[in-house]
């Protein structure tokens, strides 16, 4: 079979078989389509943040900052105030864990993590999520929705130093609760962080101030012991005299420090007071989010051509499969002749 007889019958046959190639490929167009018909609408929220600082506070400083935003590098002692990079916090554990507790009065005050689960419950099936059930116990509750949440959550910082985050789900309510939930806990850890240390700070300073009372009192007691057992002697013996200048002395020194413990103590009280969220949000996250869903006109073009591929192939099998055959026997037929035209020269030599 010649190339010229080959294609001619491949377009006879195509020709003859062409309402199965039709058939077949709008079977692949309609599975296709309805492949994309089953996926499930997602909704992309972005929210920005960026923390807050006044010019006049000492308490959070530039290099502070850049270190929450991951911009420099942390400081290496653990003297200095505690600074966590701002993405490590928005995407740890610790954060999913506390978004998924998180209560919505308006859904019956149940858990975020009991909407996450219920929400992908109701795309299961074929192409789809599988089914979650949903534990009894909270904790266990918490880690499958943390779980959920890890899948469709992202933090990046960007050129400007600013922190983006974006969040995905099949509900555009979750989209909105869950971006607001991260955005408040993140703002509470740092709020929580910095009043453990401004309480620290403040315990301190009242041990050192009264402890230092204390002291200034055993002083007044031990002069006025001395001034009661000495009144009679005369003052300018060194012996009656010394003692008490001594102790002047000593409580001039403890009662300088006492001043500065009760300043300390009055700015660790006012820090501990002041406390305020130094997260604000430049972006909300609202409406209207990024949508993402599969076309169905692209499936089932995507399906109709390679069903016609697949009824092209299965209609011109039997050609190319006699062809190939043709083919082969020719290829065997021409070895075997030059083998004999081989061996009758061999001979007649």
């Amino acid at each position: 079979m010649t190339n010229f007889e080959l294609v001619k019958q491949l377009l006879k046959r195509l020709k003859k078989f062409s309402w199965l190639i039709i058939l077949i490929s709008l079977i692949f167009a309609a599975g296709f389509f309805y492949m994309a018909k089953r996926g499930v609408t997602t909704y992309t929220s972005k929210a920005t943040v960026f923390p807050l600082s006044s010019a006049g506070d000492n308490t959070i400083a530039n290099s502070a900052i850049s270190n929450i935003l991951g911009l420099s590098d942390a400081p290496k002692s653990f003297s200095g105030e505690a600074s966590i990079n701002i993405v490590e916090l928005a995407l740890s554990r610790r954060t999913r864990e506390a978004v998924a507790a998180t209560r919505v009065p308006e859904s019956k005050n149940k858990m975020m993590g009991e909407l996450l689960i219920d929400e992908a419950n109701r795309h299961t099936g074929f192409m789809r999520n599988e089914t979650i059930r949903k534990p009894a116990d909270s904790q266990q509750l918490i880690n499958i929705a943390s779980s959920i949440l890890k899948g469709g959550f992202s933090a990046k910082i960007n050129k400007n130093g600013i922190l983006e985050m974006g969040y995905t789900n099949s509900s555009q309510e979750l989209v909105r609760m869950v971006s607001y939930a991260y955005v408040k806990n993140i703002s509470d850890f740092y709020v929580e962080l910095k009043k453990e240390k401004a309480e620290v700070d403040f315990q301190f300073a009242v041990k050192k101030a009264d402890s230092l009372l204390n002291e200034l009192n055993k002083l007044d007691g031990r002069m006025v012991k001395l001034d009661e057992t000495t009144f009679f002697t005369p003052e300018d013996l060194k012996r009656y005299s010394l003692p008490k200048l001594n102790l002047a002395s000593d409580k001039q020194a403890i009662q300088q420090q006492y001043y500065y413990a009760v300043n300390n103590r009055e700015a660790a009280a006012y820090k501990l007071q002041k406390e305020t969220p130094i997260i604000k949000i430049l972006d909300k996250p609202e409406g209207p989010y990024d949508l993402s869903q599969k076309s169905t006109t692209f499936f089932a073009i995507i399906g109709f051509f390679l069903g016609a591929i697949l009824g092209i192939v299965l209609v011109s099998w039997k050609i190319f499969s006699k062809y190939l055959e043709e083919e082969i026997n020719k290829a065997i037929e021409k070895a075997s002749k030059s083998s004999e035209a081989k061996e009758e020269t061999v001979t007649s030599a």
